[in-house]
């Protein structure tokens, strides 16, 4: 029967040979292994056996290593600091070990005789200035290999490496057509699961706005051309111009004109940073990111405010629910007088009711969960009910402004139409999905429904054109290229060497 391999605790190092003096014993394939890592290292090699394979031979012509072309003998250990026995002839390799570590040098056997060495030299993977050793404690070399064989693989990906951003927004499709696209927390968390599970995805987020649902991710050449992250966020389903996919620099520079909001609905606006922030949160709780997602959003952060000092002063800019009020008196002059209805007591919702109040309104406020609290002189002039209590309050309500996180809309058509004011009713969806059923618009008369989209285009019309703005953007950020290129090699390993 055959015996198991014996298995040793070893304890790993690195060992700094350059120039000091190893001896090889023994020219077949083996010892050419020994001696072509021995080379890596700087280590002065000398080769001690009677004849060579080729590739040893050609070594020793070229100078690379001296070849003392006779049987071993005891004296070849003296001076040495480390010594291997690579013969093909077990007692031969034995004598070697015995030797040595009589002499006190450590030595290596390359056979059976391991388990009574000093040291063996595991599965190694060299690339630039990385090197991977991987040892089973002598239960497999053949397990070590696959593993190495393996990480180099993950080695290659890593030195391809960039940013990629993926993804469609409000510029690729219309918020009817996005909603599907849109996730809820526990789908991201279900596609950040199997997007982990993809070799050659280091780190990512996903950024999910009213706006936009992208990746933001440092992957290998060979996942950003695969197609593989296109079918997970199923953008496979969409022509090539309906989406993005952005690599290296134009990743970066579209990531930082988001974070200054200059890629929203409503330009400029703030509540993206907010946004940018949850989303680097949860990647790093879920364990989608680290260390080089951050720096990322840190640098989008950097470059953002750098933005704002350069452009603000050119632009009108607004938060969204200050364009759908400013939309509301567009539509209903006199709107201090009317009765408006607010939907949602999240951060958008408190920012409505807070302008409604600004401008004199008294309003009704809508919660789905949370209840919003007002007080003192705000409790005289808004009413807070739940939603389910909506059909009390919509036959007063002259305007409407939802603004929840579900996946239904919370008026539709068959269930509130009849309930509406009968003298008409401007109603601003700021939801992603829609909050408010897109058939309203279709039912004639008085009622009027405007999406994200109809802001937008409004928003920008009245503002004019956005062209100066962005050659300013494209200005700042070509000057900030060098944070990317920073990035970009501490990705790829090739950032200052750390003493590791």
């Amino acid at each position: 029967m055959r015996q198991s391999r014996p298995i040793r605790k070893t304890f790993p190092i690195n060992a700094m040979l350059e120039g000091r003096p190893v001896v090889v014993v023994g020219g077949g394939r083996v010892g050419q292994r020994k001696v072509e890592l021995l080379l890596d290292a700087d280590a002065d090699v000398t080769l001690v056996c009677p004849e060579c394979v080729e590739e040893l031979a050609a070594l020793a012509r070229a100078g690379r290593i001296r070849h003392t072309c006779r049987p071993f003998q005891d004296a070849d250990v003296t001076t040495q600091a480390l010594v291997f026995a690579c013969t093909d002839d077990k007692h031969v390799n034995r004598r070697v070990l015995e030797v040595a570590q009589a002499a006190r040098v450590p030595c290596c056997c390359a056979d059976g005789n391991w388990a009574d060495g000093d040291l063996v030299t595991p599965a190694v993977l060299r690339t630039g200035d990385i090197t991977i050793a991987v040892s089973t404690s002598g239960k497999s070399c053949r397990q070590s290999r696959l593993i190495k064989d393996n990480l180099r693989k993950h080695l290659d990906s890593i030195e391809s490496s960039d940013l990629l951003v993926l993804g469609t927004s409000h510029e690729y499709l219309a918020a009817e057509e996005r909603a599907p696209y849109h996730l809820a927390t526990r789908e991201r968390e279900l596609l950040g699961g199997m997007i982990r599970q993809v070799w050659g995805v280091h780190e990512f987020l996903i950024l999910n706005t009213c706006n936009r649902i992208e990746i933001v991710a440092a992957v290998s050449r060979e996942v950003a051309t695969s197609g593989i992250l296109h079918r997970l966020l199923r953008l496979d389903q969409l022509r090539p111009d309906l989406y993005y996919m952005k690599h290296g620099f134009d990743a970066f520079a579209h990531l930082c004109l988001v974070t200054a909001g200059m890629d929203s609905q409503t330009p400029g606006e703030s509540h993206v940073v907010s946004q940018l922030k949850e989303a680097v949160d949860e990647a790093v709780t879920f364990g989608w990111a680290g260390s080089i997602i951050r720096e990322l959003a840190d640098a989008a952060l950097h470059v953002s405010k750098d933005i704002h000092h350069e452009v603000d002063p050119l632009m009108d800019i607004a938060e969204i629910e200050e364009v759908a009020l400013r939309y509301l008196e567009y539509k209903l002059p006199g709107l201090s007088r009317r009765r408006v209805l607010v939907i949602g007591s999240g951060m958008v919702g408190q920012g409505v009711v807070a302008g409604l109040l600004a401008r004199g309104c008294d309003c009704d406020w809508a919660y789905f969960r949370n209840a919003p609290a007002v007080s003192g002189e705000e409790a005289q002039r808004v009413r807070v009910v739940q939603l389910d209590q909506l059909g009390d309050v919509l036959p007063e309500a002259e305007a409407i402004v939802s603004a929840v996180d579900v996946r239904e809309p919370v008026l539709t058509v068959a269930k509130h139409a009849a309930r509406l004011n009968p003298q008409g009713v401007v109603m601003v969806d700021l939801g992603m999905p829609h909050n408010i059923d897109p058939a309203f618009d279709r039912c004639g008369g008085a009622i009027h429904v405007a999406d994200l989209d109809v802001l937008k285009h409004w928003y920008r019309s009245a503002n004019g054109t956005l062209d100066k703005i962005l050659e300013a953007c494209r200005a700042i950020l070509a000057d900030h290229r060098s944070i990317y290129e920073r990035m970009r090699l501490s990705i790829q390993g090739e950032a200052n060497g750390r003493n590791c």
